[in-house]
């Protein structure tokens, strides 16, 4: 009993096969590539809403009830640095970098939302899953 040995040879038909698939991928994935998300962060206090952009660094305070809270801005993050609130949760809250995510200092009354600048202002106070 002998084991024949076959060559793999690609045919003409081949190729032309392996062209159109990978000109099917290539226009697939360029259709469905994603937008860049231009980032605008929303200091809403008792007095005023304040609005920066997420790509410039820079540290700033806003008034709040109790007093000054300080705000920076670095690097597409943003976080609190400082506040007159006793208890210091917003500080230790971190940083934030999404569209969507917020800090907020009760005490104070300011809060600090991340936006994406192209959102639809009717999109943005829809209810999602979750708070439906």
């Amino acid at each position: 009993m002998s084991i024949k040995k076959h060559n793999f040879l690609l045919k003409p038909l081949d190729f032309v096969t392996i062209l159109l698939f990978l000109v099917t991928f290539i226009i697939f994935f360029s259709m469905i590539k994603t937008k860049a998300q231009k980032l605008i962060i929303e200091i809403s206090t008792p007095e005023e809403i304040y609005t920066y952009d997420m790509a410039s660094n820079r540290e700033f305070s806003v008034e709040g009830t109790l007093g000054q809270t300080k705000i920076k801005i670095l690097d597409n993050t943003a976080s609190i640095m400082s506040s007159p609130c006793s208890n210091k949760t917003c500080i230790h809250q971190g940083k934030i970098s999404k569209a969507g995510q917020w800090l907020c200092c009760a005490p104070n009354q300011v809060i600090v939302v991340i936006k994406d600048s192209g959102q639809d202002a009717e999109k943005s106070n829809e209810p999602d899953a979750i708070s439906f």
